[in-house]
């Protein structure tokens, strides 16, 4: 009761309030900020894909060789430009479930240029800003100027460019053997070991890197998705970010589409389904990108990519068919997703 009376004098008061503050201030925990880190997954990931390498290099002869090398590189082409448009997407805070839908339609869009006696590079020009103007056009300003869900409007736009790629193709395939840019983006490869779609996929990957990095639009995407109020009262026009960003999505399927034509030799309206969606998903959110949006990199996606598929074709090597493959990405998006939930719960602990 006495000392409630008798007033602590300024030097107690300040150091009862230091020790107040210590005492109220967490812990430092080292092992989960490094768990939490934005690089920890893809660090993993990369681990995981060495490791990977090295068991199949020593058990499974046919894994290094020569032609497995190149269509395993090849093979990764296409899902890794797709995994950029992806991740642009995901950063923002949002997902493109049309994207395989618009491969499919730009490769039909495409082979039609084509069989009208279009030059092959106005034919390619065309079919990018197809798909570019689909993203832009349709996802895009439905998701950001009239702020309807990523998910009903990706989905729905899924299902309605897929119905017109086979009704613009009539539910068939179309021959693309005859087109050298389709087969050189596609399937060529410098001196039949280093595909050159593969080369484009790294090159756009480094390009696409910088831009979130170093330019206005990049930073804007992080914070767009990363905390929109904060994004909108800095002045970030989200109206016009993620148009820009489905529209890249976009314009990143057609080029998976055309580079699709060139390796089937066909354009397929079905090219698109639903699996190489998930895949592509699986591999951003395998690599660290947050599913929230704000967090990760195309570096993490291209190297989820290339877990995805050399684990897919060293199932194949021993003998697992596609099945296996499709169970092993599901089960990889589940974990994905579950692990990005436990670093957001580590980085509370800060």
């Amino acid at each position: 009761m006495i000392r409630k009376l008798i007033a602590p004098r300024p030097g107690e008061q300040d150091a009862a309030s230091a020790a107040a503050q210590v005492r109220a201030a967490p812990t430092p925990r080292p092992w989960r900020q490094r768990l939490a880190g934005p690089s920890t997954p893809m660090i993993a990931v990369a681990a995981l894909l060495v490791l990977v390498i090295v068991v199949e290099v020593l058990t499974e002869p046919t894994f290094s060789s020569p032609a497995n090398v190149t269509n395993l590189l090849r093979a990764t082409a296409i899902p890794a430009i797709l995994a950029i448009g992806m991740t642009m997407v995901i950063l923002s805070g949002g997902m493109d479930l049309s994207m395989g839908s618009i491969l499919s339609i730009s490769g039909i869009a495409y082979a039609k240029c084509v069989e009208a006696g279009w030059p092959e590079p106005v034919a390619l020009v065309v079919t990018l800003g197809l798909g570019a103007a689909i993203g832009f056009g349709v996802n895009g300003l439905l998701i950001g100027r009239f702020k309807m869900s990523f998910f009903v409007v990706t989905l729905a736009s899924a299902s309605a460019i897929g119905g017109i790629a086979l009704l613009w193709s009539g539910n068939r395939q179309i021959d693309t053997s005859g087109s050298e840019l389709a087969s050189f983006l596609g399937n060529d490869a410098w001196g039949n070991r280093i595909p050159y779609g593969a080369v484009l996929a790294v090159v756009l990957v480094v390009v696409a890197a910088l831009a979130l990095k170093y330019t206005v639009f990049g930073r804007s995407v992080y914070a767009v998705g990363g905390n929109p109020e904060a994004a909108a009262l800095s002045g970030v026009r989200r109206e016009w970010v993620v148009p820009a960003v489905y529209g890249l999505s976009g314009l990143c399927a057609a080029l998976g589409g055309v580079m699709m034509a060139g390796r089937q030799t066909i354009a397929d309206p079905s090219a698109g389904g639903s699996s190489i969606v998930l895949y592509v998903i699986a591999a951003a959110l395998l690599s660290g990108v947050a599913i929230a949006g704000g967090a990760g990199s195309v570096y993490g996606a291209l190297i989820g990519t290339a877990f995805l598929q050399v684990l897919s074709n060293a199932l194949a090597l021993k003998g697992f068919d596609n099945s296996w493959q499709m169970l092993m990405t599901g089960l990889i998006l589940l974990l994905a997703v579950y692990f990005d939930r436990v670093r957001q719960r580590l980085a509370g602990f800060r």
